[in-house]
């Protein structure tokens, strides 16, 4: 497993280790896994015998649902050839059945690790499994799957059109961005068999489809069509056909409110000829692991854009959309095309973090970073961007809110001093407060940088850049900084955040807490619980959050220490406190 790093190597051994005596945890430990690893387990496609042992027929559910979820990662062949088999059976239970079918049509990338690639193969064999189920409730009447539908919605096959074009109404939910010419001919005569709320995602599939093809229809049905309808019916036809059917849209916009952004839809349609944006967005969204890895950034930024076109108008009448306009900007990895879609929709702040705070710290908005941060849950990222461009009061105050010490907490701290006229507080930051390295084996957890930091400073030194600065040191910190914008908001007024930074590394017990860590067998518990009263801190029950202090006692789990520093505890250390 050389291609994953070694903290996730180590989890994986981990749970995979229960799976004998503890079913369930073994499941839980998977689980937390698949959805913290999924950036990098792909990178080794000898896991996918870990999802195939968990999909196997004896397994329980859940273990073969989550088995499901994990193959997601490898769309090789066989994965396909195994799921294929799993929805194929009828004694499949049916949320085994439904997570399988998801996974079949499942060809995005998003957070995925970038080797993630649907081969030929594997395409034609899952889009053979789903036609052949839609096939089956298709000629029986109804729809017995939930996923079906929307796995459906990245099958771009002749297979899947011709099951949808003998009953399109049914099948209307499955009906988004692929359609070959003669399904989109069946859809525009048979519009009206299409349920009302699924129309307006299939009038836009049917102009992107036929083209000028599809004009003659379009108009004829827009005089009786319900309003958004013809609207949508009015715009193709600007789209395809051009001036000519601006007046159509004047006669309907007559007495509307917000005419006036409505005509300047119209106008944007008119430079645009030819292209209905959203579905060519979504063409690109369903499909990036389909296409090849080197050509992903370019076309997702194309997609962002297109998603994102018509939302200066009016807002997506489907919040989904706005998920798949997140993954594309974050597949182009473009701060400014975060900061348009937080713009048209604050509630996308979380798929876009990283981006979106870099980008307002790259223009200064230190309040407006601040508040992000701190509903984001990402005070640490907040603050190393605030410290890289130039605001390291603001960023010491966003560090101090900060839950966990995290290398970008570190780093943030340790720059922010220094930009503050501190380096001293930098230099003892790098020698006595660095961030807990990642569990890699149960003896003891390693100094920072562990051998998980390395591999990440060797492999992927990009993906957490205040790893390899802290590792590197003091010069390799001071390297990441930007001047200010000349426009950026003033910094805060005030030294107490560097008060804050000198309190921490002063290491004074008054008024403190402290956690007594693991067995205490040879070390005299009780006279240290009397020796931390006497200092004036007190003992605390658990490895809490906000606990300040622990005493490592003569054996404790590495997954507690681990925990405690996160947490920012620090260890008291010999000679600080009388027994230890």
């Amino acid at each position: 497993m050389d291609a994953v790093p070694p903290a996730l190597r180590y989890r994986l051994r981990q749970a995979l280790g229960f799976a004998a005596t503890d079913e369930a945890l073994a499941l839980e430990r998977l689980a937390r896994l698949t959805d913290d690893g999924d950036s990098w387990l792909g990178a080794d496609p000898s896991l996918a015998e870990v999802g195939y042992w968990m999909l196997g027929a004896r397994q329980p559910i859940e273990m073969r649902r989550r088995g499901c979820i994990w193959l997601t990662m490898f769309p090789s062949a066989e994965t396909a050839k195994r799921l294929a088999a799993v929805v194929g059976d009828p004694a499949t239970p049916a949320p085994v059945r439904e997570q399988a079918t998801w996974t079949l049509g499942y060809r995005q990338v998003r957070a995925l690790h970038p080797s993630t690639q649907w081969t030929p193969d594997a395409v034609q064999i899952a889009d053979e499994a789903l036609a052949k189920l839609a096939e089956g409730m298709t000629a029986a009447g109804t729809i017995t799957s939930d996923q079906l539908p929307h796995a459906l919605r990245h099958v771009q096959s002749e297979l899947a059109a011709a099951v949808f074009a003998k009953a399109p109404g049914l099948w209307g939910d499955a009906l988004e961005c692929f359609a070959t010419p003669p399904l989109a001919r069946v859809l525009l005569v048979s519009i009206d068999d299409v349920p009302p709320q699924h129309r307006l995602r299939v009038l836009r599939l049917i102009g992107a489809t036929l083209g000028e093809e599809a004009l003659p229809l379009l108009v004829s049905r827009a005089g009786d069509a319900p309003v958004d309808e013809k609207l949508e019916m009015l715009y193709l036809a600007i789209t395809l056909g051009g001036e000519a059917h601006l007046g159509r849209l004047e006669d309907a916009l007559s007495g509307m409110k917000f005419a006036d952004l409505l005509r300047q839809r119209a106008k944007w349609h008119l430079a645009h000829r030819g292209v209905v944006p959203t579905v060519r967005g979504l063409r690109v969204a369903r499909a990036t692991a389909v296409m090849p890895a080197a050509e992903r950034a370019t076309r997702c930024a194309q997609a962002a854009d297109d998603l994102g076109a018509l939302t200066k108008f009016a807002r997506h009448p489907e919040a989904y959309l706005y998920t798949m306009w997140g993954w594309m900007v974050r597949g182009a990895a473009d701060p400014a095309r975060a900061r348009e879609l937080v713009a048209a929709h604050p509630e996308s702040q979380h798929v876009v973090r990283e981006l979106y705070l870099e980008d307002l710290a790259r223009r200064g908005r230190v309040k407006q970073l601040t508040a992000a941060a701190q509903t984001l849950q990402g005070a640490d990222l907040g603050a190393l961007h605030l410290a890289i461009w130039g605001r390291p009061l603001a960023a010491l105050e966003l560090a101090a809110t900060a839950r966990l010490h995290t290398p970008e907490l570190v780093c943030a701290r340790a720059l922010a001093s220094y930009r503050a006229g501190r380096p001293d507080l930098m230099d003892r930051i790098l020698a006595e407060d660095l961030p807990p390295s990642e569990i890699t084996e149960d003896a003891a957890l390693a100094r920072f940088p562990g051998a998980h930091e390395q591999w990440m400073i060797e492999r992927a030194a990009q993906a957490r850049p205040a790893i390899a600065a802290l590792a590197k040191g003091r010069a390799a910190v001071i390297a990441l900084a930007q001047p200010a914008p000349d426009d950026a908001e003033p910094d805060r007024p005030t030294l107490e955040p560097i008060d804050a930074v000198v309190r921490r590394l002063g290491r004074g017990l008054p008024g403190a807490t402290v956690y007594l860590a693991g067995e205490f067998k040879y070390m005299d518990r009780e006279a240290i619980a009397k020796a931390v009263e006497q200092a004036g801190a007190r003992l605390v029950n658990g490895p809490f959050p906000g606990t300040d202090y622990y005493v490592h006692g003569d054996w404790c789990l590495v997954q507690t220490i681990a925990q405690l520093e996160r947490q920012g505890a620090r260890r008291i250390r010999s000679g600080e406190l009388e027994g230890v």
